[in-house]
């Protein structure tokens, strides 16, 4: 998406080879964007009404959901647009849409990486006084700005210079922007750059170390003789912590390089990824409605807010004046460390 001007041999001056796989492509985004829309809403609205779900982890989920939303909304028009052989609104609205999913899927990527660095500090700090000085109101805001204002940086450089240009790609027919080619270092490479490298090696360092500090508790722990059934089960619950932090890892490495690098590898081989770069740009998209599933409903409060939710619209849809409370929480009690573990990797 980095060239408007790319020859090809496709009818109508695009990559695709049929009609049908435009429709399919376009297709692919709405179920996506449907998906995302919802699972990210009920994320919102299960945080925003559920007390327990209000904690400094969930702070980046909410922040992510938002991003996401925006993103599924920006991604539907890029659905629209693909279905035409030319611009079908306004070419602002275009410029439009391709500032706001770069602006938002950079958010989306640092808030990951900002969950992820919560998750360390929570799960390796014991005392939960320290853990509060180290995550203050304050320090949580300037996270949230520093999610938003890379990215920000980024896509406000084709509006104040001749770098890039945002508008309407007649080759991918999507909206997208156009690399100055008196420069060597392109528009796309930048985005690569300030988007991929650092927040793929410090997320998949804190998980790293999130790892290796639990094996090592359980391990210490487990070396003490067992002379109690209380210590076989401690024992039992420290290896169970073990291998859902294993799994959690390993899930979000995957989903992270599964829907991201994709697109980054097609854009860096521009000039032999045809359409495939328009698939990739899909998969990307459809990280925004894989995010609520791995960071929602692993997370035991999420699952009890979303069944209060499903819960309250069958009891109005039955006539029913007694609606269930939102968010029915396990009644067990939970160390600060725990509360990390179970949030959402």
């Amino acid at each position: 998406m980095d060239a408007w001007n790319t020859s090809n041999g496709s009818l109508g001056g695009n990559v695709y080879a049929s009609y049908a796989e435009r429709l399919f492509i376009s297709g692919a985004t709405f179920v996506a964007c449907f998906v995302g829309l919802l699972g990210n809403l009920a994320v919102i609205f299960a945080i925003l009404t559920v007390k327990k779900l209000q904690t400094a982890t969930n702070v980046f989920v909410f922040n992510l959901a938002v991003a996401d939303v925006l993103t599924c909304i920006l991604a539907t028009l890029q659905g629209v647009t693909i279905l035409y052989d030319e611009l079908v609104f306004p070419i602002w609205v275009c410029k439009l849409v391709a500032f706001g999913l770069l602006t938002c899927i950079g958010c989306s990527i640092n808030c990951l990486v900002c969950i992820a660095v919560n998750r360390l500090i929570g799960i390796t700090t014991a005392a939960h006084s320290v853990y509060r000085k180290l995550l203050t109101p304050c320090k949580l805001s300037f996270a949230l700005v520093l999610t938003w204002f890379p990215p920000l940086v980024v896509t406000t450089i084709p509006l104040v210079s001749d770098y890039a240009e945002f508008g309407y790609n007649p080759t991918f027919l999507s909206c997208t922007w156009q690399s100055s080619l008196s420069y060597t270092f392109t528009y796309a490479m930048l985005i690569a750059v300030v988007f991929l490298p650092i927040q793929f090696l410090v997320l998949f360092v804190s998980y790293l170390k999130i790892f290796l500090y639990v094996r090592k508790t359980s391990r210490s722990t487990l070396g003490h003789d067992a002379t109690s059934t209380t210590n076989l089960a401690l024992q039992r619950q420290l290896w169970e912590r073990q291998v859902a932090v294993t799994k959690n890892l390993f899930l979000v490495l995957c989903v992270f390089l599964l829907c991201l690098s994709p697109y980054f590898l097609f854009l860096a081989l521009f000039k032999y990824s045809n359409n495939a770069l328009s698939y990739a740009a899909t998969i990307l998209v459809s990280n925004s409605s894989i995010n609520p599933i791995i960071y929602a409903t692993r997370h035991q409060d999420f699952r009890a807010a979303f069944a209060g939710m499903v819960h309250c619209r069958r009891k109005r849809r039955s006539s029913q004046t007694t609606v269930a409370p939102p968010g029915r929480v396990c009644s067990k009690t939970t160390t600060n460390t725990d509360v990390e573990l179970q949030t959402p990797a």
